[in-house]
């Protein structure tokens, strides 16, 4: 009986990690190192995720193809054929491309889960997937609500780059774009726009 208690306080303590926008999903584990009206900078741990590239002038395009991908691999298109739960963010980086004309890098990841973090997942067999890890940083983070276009993202780019009013803070070639929700939930969205600290 007492190790019964103790195993659903133990599990009860991780979950109240998991900030509420992560919609109990494991998710990225941060601190919060500064909080002002327009931003966050938060410091993250070193992480796993599954990750694919796609270079396009389409953000719609390149996030659908992206997604399709690693939603396939947690689906069972892994060495293991074994199904891996859902996670949050989708994460989006983009490396926008250097003219009107040129393809950008579109780079989307899933988060592995919490118990793949320390040895990772089964290896994907889409030669277009593969698996990473992400080094401990620190990031500049906007969050804002609702259905989020590629225009929404510029737009909170620009205000996160006003607000922190120092170029020489963040880089300013990539961009990380983070949602949380599933397309059926409608109500109390989360979107993140995210800058790499120097």
């Amino acid at each position: 009986m007492y190790k019964l208690a103790l195993i659903t306080l133990l599990a009860a303590a991780a979950m109240a990690d998991v900030p509420k926008f992560c919609n109990k999903l494991d998710c990225p584990r941060f601190k919060v190192l500064k909080t002002t009206d327009e931003y966050e900078v938060r410091e993250y741990e070193e992480s796993r995720w599954a990750s694919t590239d796609v270079y396009d002038m389409d953000y719609d395009k390149a996030g659908s193809l992206g997604f399709r991908r690693l939603f396939n691999y947690i689906s069972g298109n892994n060495a293991a054929n074994a199904k891996i739960p859902m996670t949050a963010p989708v994460l989006g980086t983009i490396i926008p491309g250097q003219g009107p004309a040129c393809e950008s890098n579109f780079t989307t990841s899933f988060y592995q889960p919490f118990n793949m973090q320390k040895s990772g997942g089964p290896a994907p067999t889409d030669k277009d997937v593969y698996l990473q890890v992400l080094p401990k940083v620190t990031m500049f983070v906007r969050s804002f609500s609702g259905y989020a276009t590629e225009m929404d993202f510029l737009n909170q780019a620009s205000m996160l780059a006003a607000a922190i009013n120092n170029p020489n803070a963040f880089r300013s070639d990539m961009y990380y774009t983070a949602g949380y929700d599933s397309p059926f939930r409608f109500l109390d969205r989360h979107n993140e726009i995210l800058f790499l600290a120097k």
